[in-house]
């Protein structure tokens, strides 16, 4: 798979090196965009046993700059850059995503630190309020702190079908998508480990690396009908000396639309092999969008097995999460939104008990 990447990219430097000088092209010049949303919103936290109280009001918010740009050679081939800063204090990943583009004739190529073929492609319902196939509902829910775990939680079927192998998110990789031809689109990733941001060398005695996802998608109109279909599967192909660990996950979305209307549904499944984030999650939902106005109506369900030695459990954790939703443009780049969301998280650890929340929450979503 690595030497079908590696001869892509050395037709499209061939083809490169092979025109005449870019005499037409101008310089990349960057521009500055994003979006920001604040939310405000109440919640009720049930948590049998614990002392703590969560009921009450709170703010959270979620911010983006981004800075791209594109120039366009005088042979046909794009080349881009997309920066993306964290707009809020992230002392784990201050830039989320920094990836180099060359689009063309051939498709197109991402080099660096972004999201894989099998993320990217992925389809999964609507939701118009806070997202729910990505993990906000844990912060509303008082997740944190209660015991129940919260490893394992992003890029993983307990929190998301937009899952990926080991959660390797944003490692740095090189992907390629295809033309899309009669609807369909297929993106090789391949990833030499799951770290980013950095230029140390993969041991391959050490860790898990290699990683190789592969995405896939169709879409099209049938007798009034939009029908959207996704599959993705990846792996870490190489494991440590003396460990079995070979994280490997796989995902399926559908998306229907009629008039308004959409119907989704999606399903992702990991095998970790031996950190515990083994698991399974599914999402369905309905929605309806008629001018400036969205409903939806969405359910959310993950588990992590966590693992079991001499009869004890650690580290399991399932959530059960139903949001209904809608959002209002108000103008340009400018929407409000809200989501009344009742969750349940729960653990088969010893000494943990179950959380039961209930929340609305609404706010401004700006893009620009």
């Amino acid at each position: 798979m690595k030497k079908v990447l590696l001869g892509t990219t050395a037709i499209v430097a061939a083809g490169m090196i092979a025109s005449s000088p870019a005499s037409a092209a101008e310089k990349i010049s960057a521009k500055v965009g994003g979006y920001m949303e604040q939310w405000i919103g109440y919640a009720t936290v049930d948590q049998s046993g614990s002392t703590r109280d969560l009921d009450g009001f709170d703010v959270k918010s979620d911010s983006e700059i981004h800075f791209t740009g594109s120039t366009t050679l005088d042979n046909g081939i794009e080349f881009g850059v997309n920066v993306q800063l964290e707009a809020n204090t992230n002392t784990g990943d201050q830039i989320d995503e920094s990836y180099l583009i060359v689009k063309g004739s051939f498709g197109e190529i991402n080099l660096g630190s972004e999201n894989s073929a099998m993320y990217k492609m992925h389809y999964a319902p609507t939701d118009y309020g806070i997202t729910l196939n990505s993990g906000d509902q844990i912060d509303w829910a008082g997740v944190s702190g209660s015991g129940i775990s919260t490893g394992g939680y992003f890029r993983n079927p307990y929190g998301s079908t937009y899952a990926e192998p080991g959660q390797a998110n944003d490692s740095e990789k090189l992907t390629y998508y295809t033309p899309r031809f009669g609807g369909f689109q297929v993106g090789v990733s391949y990833s030499p480990d799951g770290t980013q941001d950095s230029n140390t060398s993969p041991d391959r005695n050490a860790a898990a690396t290699d990683m190789v996802a592969i995405g896939a998608n169709f879409k099209g109109d049938f007798a009034g009908a939009s029908v959207g279909i996704s599959g993705g599967y990846g792996k870490f192909m190489n494991s440590a000396t003396g460990s079995s660990n070979e994280p490997e996950a796989w995902n399926v979305g559908a998306n229907i639309g009629f008039g308004g209307f959409s119907f989704g549904a999606s399903y992702a499944n990991a095998d970790e092999n031996t950190n515990g984030s083994n698991g399974d999650g599914y999402n369905i939902g309905v929605a309806y969008s008629t001018g400036p106005l969205g409903v939806s109506l969405t359910y959310f369900n993950g588990e992590r097995d966590g693992t079991t030695t001499a009869g004890v459990t650690t580290g399991h954790a399932e959530q059960s999460t139903v949001h209904l939703s809608a959002n209002y443009t108000l103008g340009p780049g400018v929407t409000a939104a809200a989501t009344l969301g009742h969750a349940n998280f729960e653990s088969n650890d010893t000494g943990v008990s179950e959380i039961e929340a209930t929340y609305f929450v609404t706010g401004i979503k700006l893009s620009f």
